[in-house]
C-alpha cells in the first residue's frame, strides 16, 4: 500500500512520542513507533514497555493502514526536510520505502500486531487539576528526584493525593522538594504513587505542550494515566514504599535567617567556579549578621559576604553548592527563610518568605 504524508503531518507527532525510545532495546521491536492511519486521523505510539505514548493528528490522507518503522531513523530521515514535503510511503510485508523529492530510503518492518501494549487502566481514580498549577507543581520538585538509585523508590515523584490537596515530593536522599496544592479532590481516600523519573521528565513535555486550562490524572494500583486532545501518557508506576519525608523536615526554628535571594544565589554562583569537582561543597559562616561563603579547589579559591537578619549567632555549616543553587532558582521571593542546622537541626530548611507551597530540605556535608 501507497500514502502520502507531509512532513509536517509525520514529525510533530512523531517528536512527541520519540523520547521513551532507546537505542538498545532488549526487544527490536521496542525501538519501532507503531504508525496507524484510519479515517483520516494519524497515530503515532512508542513504548519501552514501561511507559507508552500515543500522540495523534488529523490529516490529508484518508487510507487505512498500520505499520512499524525505526523511530530514530524514521525522525532522521525527515527532520531536515522542509515541512510541506510531501512523503511517499510504500507498505510491504517485511519492508517499508521512504520517497521524498530524489531520495530513497528502505527500512525493515514488524507485523504491526506484534507490537506491545500496556494494558488498559481499569477501576481509576480520576483527579482534575489546573494544567499550569501541575506543570509547575513538577517542575518545582522533580529536580531533587534520584537517578539510578538502587533504591528505586528514589528514582521517581511520589504524589499523595486526598480530598484537600494534591503534595508532590522529590529526594535523592540528600535533598527533599515538597510542595502542595489546595483543592477539592473527588476521592473516597487517600491515593499514594511513585512515578518514574523517565515518565516525569516526559509528563513535563506534554505538559509544556499542551494548551489545555485543565487536565484530567488518572491513577489505579498499577498505572498512572493522563490524556489530552493529542497526546497520551500511561506509565507503570514504581513498586515501593516511599519514605516518611515529614521525619528530616526541621521543626526547631531557633536558627531562623533571613537572607535576600539573589545576593545569596550571585554569591553562590561566584563560588561554584572554585568548587573542589569531587565534594562539590561551599562552606558558610554565619557571623554577626554576615553570612561569609567560602570555596577552594586546586586552581583557586573564593570568599564572598552577604548580610543576614534575624541571627546572631555563629554557625559554620557545608552543603552541595550546586543543590543550594537548584533550590534559589526555583524560589520567587525577594526574601527567603533559611533555618541552619545547629543544636539538634540536622539539615536545612529553605522557604519563601511569603508563603510555603514549597518547602526545600538539604543535608549538610563534611568537606
Amino acid at each position: 500500500m501507497d500514502i502520502q504524508l507531509s512532513v509536517k503531518e509525520l514529525l510533530e507527532p512523531l517528536q512527541n512520542v520519540i523520547g521513551v525510545v532507546e537505542n538498545k532495546q532488549t526487544l527490536p521491536i521496542l525501538s519501532h513507533v507503531l504508525i496507524q492511519l484510519k479515517g483520516g486521523q494519524l497515530t503515532l505510539t512508542t513504548t519501552d514497555m514501561e511507559i507508552e505514548l500515543r500522540a495523534s493528528q488529523k490529516v490529508n490522507a484518508q487510507e487505512e493502514v498500520s505499520f512499524t518503522v525505526y523511530a530514530k531513523d524514521l525522525v532522521d530521515i525527515i527532520r531536515k526536510l522542509p515541512e510541506k514535503t510531501l512523503i511517499q510511503l510504500i507498505i510491504e510485508k517485511s519492508k517499508i520505502y521512504i520517497k521524498t523529492n530524489n531520495n530513497s530510503f528502505e527500512l525493515n518492518t514488524f507485523n504491526h500486531q506484534d507490537f506491545p501494549s500496556l494494558p488498559k487502566i481499569e477501576n481509576s481514580n480520576i483527579v482534575r487539576v489546573k494544567r499550569e498549577t501541575l506543570k509547575t507543581l513538577i517542575e518545582n520538585t522533580s529536580f531533587s528526584m534520584g537517578n539510578q538509585d538502587i533504591r528505586a523508590y528514589l528514582n521517581g515523584l511520589y504524589f499523595e493525593v486526598n480530598k484537600d490537596n494534591i503534595t508532590v515530593v522529590a529526594t535523592d536522599g540528600h535533598r527533599l522538594s515538597i510542595g502542595e496544592i489546595k483543592q477539592n479532590n473527588k476521592l473516597p481516600e487517600k491515593k499514594t504513587i511513585i512515578l518514574p523519573r523517565k515518565a516525569v521528565l516526559e509528563l513535563i513535555k506534554l505538559l509544556n505542550k499542551d494548551q489545555h486550562q485543565e487536565v484530567d490524572i488518572h491513577i489505579s494500583k498499577n498505572y498512572f494515566y493522563l490524556a489530552t486532545d493529542n497526546i497520551t501518557i500511561i506509565s507503570r508506576l514504581i513498586d515501593g514504599n516511599f519514605p516518611n519525608y515529614t521525619q528530616v523536615i526541621p521543626t526547631d526554628y531557633e536558627n531562623t535567617i533571613v537572607i535576600d535571594r539573589k545576593d545569596f544565589l550571585d554569591s553562590l554562583q561566584q563560588a561554584s567556579i572554585f568548587v573542589e569537582e569531587r565534594t562539590k561543597g561551599v562552606k558558610l559562616i554565619f557571623k554577626n549578621t554576615q553570612l561569609n561563603i567560602f570555596s577552594h579547589s586546586e586552581r583557586g579559591q573564593a570568599q564572598t559576604q552577604i548580610n543576614i537578619k534575624n541571627f546572631d549567632k555563629e554557625i559554620e555549616v557545608a552543603f552541595n553548592i550546586h543543590y543550594l543553587i537548584s533550590i534559589l532558582e526555583k524560589l520567587t521571593s525577594n526574601k527567603i527563610n533559611m533555618v541552619v542546622p545547629g543544636g539538634e537541626n540536622k539539615s536545612c530548611l529553605l522557604t519563601n518568605i511569603d508563603n510555603e507551597t514549597y518547602q526545600y530540605v538539604v543535608m549538610p556535608m563534611r568537606i
